[in-house]
């Protein structure tokens, strides 16, 4: 019992957390990892992790055009690659993967509030 009214508190404020998240328009451009990470530090915000964007895909019942997201656009995501110091994770809405990427490579960027 004790174990179920955890769970169910911790995907309560899972929720409020994901509600109050404010997703700032695209980049304008393309980028590397090291900078979307920069690149959304000076908008005053961060990457999403892939974990917000999951929760975004899941609640938009895994549909591949959420609004204000480009059909063919993976997004980088904060999460690094542990084993791989130049790899980390963009997501891709078509089919809500996140396969790793190399940080050179260059992905959309969102950032969030």
């Amino acid at each position: 019992m004790k174990l179920i009214k955890i769970a169910m508190a911790t995907t309560l404020i899972s929720s409020i957390a994901f509600s109050q998240i404010v997703w700032m328009p695209e980049a304008p451009k393309r980028m590397k990892w090291k900078e979307a990470m920069q690149y959304c530090k000076d908008q005053g915000a961060k990457l999403p992790s892939k974990k917000v964007f999951q929760e975004l895909w899941y609640k938009n019942n895994k549909a591949s055009d959420i609004k204000g997201f480009e059909l063919s656009v993976s997004y980088w995501t904060s999460d690094e690659v542990k084993n791989n110091k130049h790899a980390a994770y963009p997501f891709y809405f078509m089919e809500g993967r996140d396969t790793w990427y190399y940080k050179a490579d260059k992905y959309g960027v969102r950032c969030i509030k």
